[in-house]
């Protein structure tokens, strides 16, 4: 399991270092290291964020309805809230993409996304609850999934155990290119039955 005691204690003890880290990443800082990311991306619910939940519902209804240009202003505020969400990040990039907002914004946008991306395949290959990929956000999880795994869909989502905060889900997908379903475990610091159910509200508009 990951030690989130002391991802707790970092950020307490070294906020400067910590918010130096978040700037870093905020920047697309190429030189940050695999290590230096983890530390920032699994203390982050220690930090104090606030997630706009309202803005970015607001964001993915546009989204939705391809009014990209607006919506990719409502997820660059989002991000100034909470900098580590890989979701927001992404369709930001897209945003910026589909609207031809911004070429190095939609370049950066997608270098922090790869790179948290790597950050959370590191912790594990999961296959089995023990070796669960890692996530602070749910939707954190399917952004991973959909991306470096192929997943098409999420048929079921079932708790397997819960520990320490840290809930371990095991997901039944079908991954593109496959023929049958497959099991994938994901270890969600802080998760809720809300944030599951929300997931598979909206999961299509991922």
């Amino acid at each position: 399991m990951m030690d989130y005691k002391a991802s707790e204690a970092f950020v307490k003890e070294n906020r400067p270092q910590f918010d130096a880290l978040v700037r870093r990443f905020a920047a697309a800082d190429t030189s940050l290291t695999a290590e230096e990311l983890a530390k920032v991306y699994y203390a982050s619910p220690f930090a104090g964020f606030e997630p706009l939940a309202d803005l970015v519902k607001t964001a993915n209804q546009l989204y939705r309805i391809r009014d990209y240009r607006v919506a990719y202003y409502m997820y660059r505020d989002a991000l100034v809230a909470d900098p580590l969400s890989l979701l927001v990040m992404k369709k930001a990039a897209n945003c910026s993409f589909f609207a031809v907002i911004d070429s190095n914004a939609t370049a950066d946008l997608r270098a922090r996304v790869k790179m948290l991306q790597e950050v959370i395949l590191a912790t594990g290959d999961g296959a089995t609850p023990a070796t669960a990929f890692h996530v602070v956000q749910t939707s954190d999880a399917y952004q991973v999934l959909w991306d470096a795994i192929g997943v098409k869909d999420v048929l079921s989502c079932d708790v397997v155990a819960t520990e320490n905060g840290v809930s371990v889900d095991e997901l039944l997908v079908q991954v593109r290119d496959e023929k049958e379903p497959r099991k994938v475990y994901v270890a969600c610091y802080g998760e809720t039955d809300d944030d599951r159910a929300d997931f598979f509200i909206r999961k299509k508009g991922f």
